[in-house]
């Protein structure tokens, strides 16, 4: 485990008094969807409702996260997908080493063509005053008083979204298009809190946003009967009333909360181990679906020797219109509607050949976005680098050398496009250009993963990254504590080697 997270765990354990350790105390299994489950009616210390989300071995999570942030949710979607009403309350512990006198949420939708209003914001049942900032992207939460290391809090809010239904600003990623609804980074989301204080800034447009703590979410969604709700964790309750239905997940640990949904969806389900693999497309993409299981399949298996199980019991996999390639969320991935498209080619290469890459990618981020925690906005390098790094090893192993030689050219094709230019790769986002941070991050950061590994030594390197996994864990990660480490594994000093690739130096 994390012995940062640890220090707080073991701090949290001194200064919280009262938690409940019996997991099935009060909701039994846990996991009955015969009725509704009213997320503000749960209580806060019971980690129950996540069991069945998690495969055995990750179920002791539960027992010594007691100070991760809680998000218990309701969201109701209106009949024509172009807006949400959503009430929300979040258990809060400040697992910092510092009293906190303000707490902030993100409020994307602000930012990628929609729009967020919040109201009735309540501290401990108290009505203060926020204020919005940083183009308002952020809501600041004044706190009636200042919040000390291990002590907690109730933040309550109300928020009405609107969804956009272009895709200029987002990417696809958060809007209604081509009868899809995605909703990503929907709802007020407290950002990660580091040596720099509150992670509020204005996003750049070449970065992911997600820089948050691992987290439990309880949602209901209400929403028309005709949609298929893909979510964020697993089902756990279910209802009908007045026409729309109401289905409640339970999602965690996990960086952050995801749905999708549609009335044409098919799916098509497949069991690994533990885990249930789904893939959602439209009824055209039948047969490439089929593939994408096998792929994830593939990849969990591959990623699972290597580093660690798939913490969940689902990964669902999803096609919707977006214009990135792939995105990742916690336990799901979304594919673009392009590449679903059987009988296409993508740059050449047959879908069926190119989705197998964009699964392996997407399924790394499961693993290094969601599970391993970094900064994706001051740090992108240690997300992506190491997961372009990770999907050229899933290669290798399905494929032998031939496959680690098409993920190696891959990457020098992507670095060509600067010419080569050594550009540091551990910059902020924001400081490359568009062309730069896809050549940068995704071309010349894995090839100094592979620099690294051979320098230490292949055997050592793959000790280090899977014992950087298993570290960091339900945490975060920065680049200095990856040389740490790294440095540790191989009692050398990577100092020359760092400078020179990332630090630029």
């Amino acid at each position: 485990m994390n012995r940062f997270l640890l220090l707080k765990i073991m701090l949290l354990s001194i200064l919280v008094v009262g938690c409940k350790s019996d997991l099935s105390s009060e909701l039994g299994e846990g996991n009955d969807t015969s009725s509704g489950i009213d997320p503000f009616e749960l209580d806060w210390e019971n980690r129950s409702i996540f069991m069945g989300g998690l495969i055995s071995s990750e179920q002791e999570i539960l027992e010594i996260s007691l100070g991760f942030p809680i998000y218990h949710m309701d969201v109701e979607v209106s009949n024509n997908l172009k807006s949400l009403h959503g009430r929300q309350e979040v258990h809060y512990t400040n697992l910092e080493q510092e009293a906190l006198s303000e707490i902030y949420f993100r409020l994307y939708p602000n930012v990628v063509g929609g729009s967020a209003e919040v109201s009735s914001v309540k501290v401990n049942g108290q009505i203060v005053q926020p204020s919005f900032e940083y183009a308002d992207s952020a809501l600041r939460v004044p706190l009636l008083e200042d919040l000390k290391p291990g002590e907690s809090i109730i933040i309550s809010m109300d928020f009405d979204i609107s969804i956009p239904t272009e895709q200029a600003s987002n990417y696809g990623l958060f809007g209604y298009f081509e009868d899809v609804l995605v909703l990503n980074e929907f709802y007020p989301v407290i950002p990660a809190f580091d040596d720099q204080g509150w992670n509020v800034e204005i996003p750049s447009p070449n970065a992911d946003f997600p820089n948050y703590d691992a987290s439990y979410y309880v949602v209901r969604v209400i929403a028309p009967k005709r949609l298929t709700i893909i979510a964020s964790g697993v089902e756990v309750g279910q209802a009908d009333e007045s026409g729309n239905q109401k289905l409640t997940f339970a999602a965690g640990p996990a960086r952050n909360f995801y749905f999708v949904a549609s009335d044409s969806f098919r799916v098509s389900s497949r069991v690994s181990g533990e885990t249930t693999v789904n893939s959602y497309s439209f009824k055209a993409g039948k047969d490439i679906a089929d593939g994408v299981i096998t792929n994830a399949v593939n990849a969990l298996n591959s990623f699972d020797e290597r580093y660690g199980k798939y913490p969940y019991t689902e990964l669902d996999i999803v096609s919707t219109p977006m214009l990135a390639l792939g995105m990742e969320y916690p336990g799901l991935i979304a594919i673009t509607l392009e590449l679903y498209d059987g009988d296409g080619e993508f740059r050449g290469t047959p879908n069926s050949i190119f989705i197998e890459g964009v699964i392996a990618h997407e399924g790394g981020h499961q693993l290094f976005f969601n599970t391993v925690g970094s900064d994706q906005i001051d740090e992108p390098w240690l997300d992506e680098a190491i997961t372009q790094y990770v999907t050229g090893l899933y290669f290798l192993d399905l494929y032998g050398e031939s496959g680690w030689i098409g993920s190696r050219q891959s990457w020098l094709s992507r670095w060509s496009r600067v010419d080569g230019a050594l550009i540091p790769i551990g910059l902020p986002a924001g400081d490359y250009t568009g062309v730069e941070y896809g050549a940068i991050v995704y071309g010349r950061g894995p090839l100094f993963v592979e620099e690294l590994a051979n320098l230490m030594g292949l055997s050592t390197f793959d000790d280090f990254l899977r014992d950087y996994y298993q570290t960091y864990k339900w945490g975060r990660a920065t680049t200095e504590l990856f040389q740490e480490l790294a440095e540790r594994h191989c009692s050398c000093d990577l100092s020359e080697l760092f400078d020179e690739w990332v630090f630029g130096e």
